[in-house]
């Protein structure tokens, strides 16, 4: 069979009346933000489906994406000025048209569970495509402090929005968020950066005679602050609900603790320290088995069925990469048995494979059992 059933069908009924419960507390958005996005969808007409402003504005941030890799491959040399405008102007979009699909499904009574799934599909990816474009225009070193923080900042973030919705039942943003404060702040670096250049960020700020710090240390600073903030917002509340109970706690977080381990192990255990050239490839890869996790989770959340945190493809996925860091103990030369970055390269188009058949297998499963489309309204009304 070409496509995979996902959905059991004593679950569809769940399906068809799932109604999405979100809250959105941001200043920004509240203010200006959604007024812009409400703006966009006022020029719209009723025929456009909210599912296609999601994949319009997805696809224009895959578009950046696909510049940094054209134009800095290795992520070790200078962007051009006018990619990091570009890039502020793709983050713009992105999220502008995010804030839009929502307003779009509401106008046009085209509020579903694949909408919900689309959108939030796509803004699990976006999230660690950021973290690479600000690696990347930052000129941010592939230190293991950096490195580790790049994940959790860009991993990290969106899956504890999950978390709480699947525990509180809503997904709910706090009055000062990463998505709608920090994006528009990320735009803003990029906008610096297209004026000043990428060396403009290893500049210092000599704080006394024996001590300076690199704007872009103070760039992870700033990231990471609101990073921590952002998932408290998210974390107190499940928390609180499972009494504070550590096993508890850690019993529901496998996936992340699974992820945190393999880089942290890829960081210290290496014998070829691959992540300091490579570190980029492990995330694309990793990144998209993580975005097909985060999907199944969501898709579990709205049909009310129970979600196995490991997949065969993430559990495969991140075997492979520890079985192999394990075997370099057994092999005479030091090195791990296979080679490190073709066995990445392999894993890579292993996931890409398998994300493209979860996310259109989901798609095409989901149109069938709701008797929609797409990418265009079946039914206007």
């Amino acid at each position: 069979m070409l496509f995979q059933k996902y959905v059991n069908p004593q679950y569809y009924e769940n399906l068809r009346r799932f109604k999405y419960s979100g809250q959105n507390l941001s200043i920004l958005y509240n203010w200006i933000l959604g007024d812009m996005a409400q703006w966009v969808v006022d020029q719209l007409p009723k025929t456009v489906a909210p599912n296609l402003i999601t994949i319009t504005g997805f696809c224009n941030l895959l578009t950046a994406f696909a510049l940094i890799f054209i134009l800095n491959p290795m992520f070790d040399q200078d962007l051009p000025q006018w990619a990091s405008l570009y890039i502020a102007w793709t983050i713009f979009v992105y999220q502008t048209l995010d804030n839009a699909d929502g307003k779009q499904a509401r106008r046009t009574k085209q509020s579903t569970a694949l909408g919900m799934l689309m959108d939030h599909g796509s803004d699990c990816t976006a999230t660690w495509i950021a973290g690479l474009l600000y690696i990347n225009a930052f000129k941010i070193t592939f230190t293991p402090f950096n490195m580790l923080t790049a994940i959790g900042v860009s991993f990290l973030g969106f899956y504890f929005g999950v978390y709480c919705q699947q525990h509180t039942g809503v997904f709910q943003l706090g009055v000062i968020n990463g998505v709608d404060e920090g994006l528009p702040i990320l735009q803003l670096f990029f906008l610096i950066t297209a004026v000043m250049s990428s060396q403009f960020w290893l500049n210092q700020i000599q704080i006394t005679n024996t001590l300076s710090i690199q704007y872009n240390t103070v760039l992870l600073v700033i990231t990471i602050s609101a990073s921590i903030v952002t998932i408290i917002q998210f974390c107190y509340p499940v928390f609180k609900k499972m009494n504070w109970n550590v096993l508890t706690i850690l019993k529901s977080l496998s996936l992340p603790i699974t992820l945190m381990i393999t880089f942290i192990s890829l960081t210290y255990l290496s014998p070829t320290n691959v992540l300091s050239k490579w570190f980029h490839i492990y995330v694309l890869t990793i990144g998209l088995q993580w975005s097909k996790m985060i999907n199944l989770w969501q898709l579990a959340i709205i049909t009310k069925e129970t979600f196995n945190q490991f997949s065969f493809t993430w559990a495969f996925t991140l075997g492979s990469i520890m079985l192999n860091l394990i075997s370099q103990f057994l092999t005479s030369d030091g090195l791990c048995y296979f080679d490190e970055v073709k066995m990445i390269f392999l894993l890579l188009a292993f996931s890409f494979l398998s994300y493209l058949h979860c996310v259109t297998s989901i798609v095409y499963e989901l149109c069938d059992i709701l008797d929609i489309y797409a990418f265009s309204i079946k039914y206007p009304q």
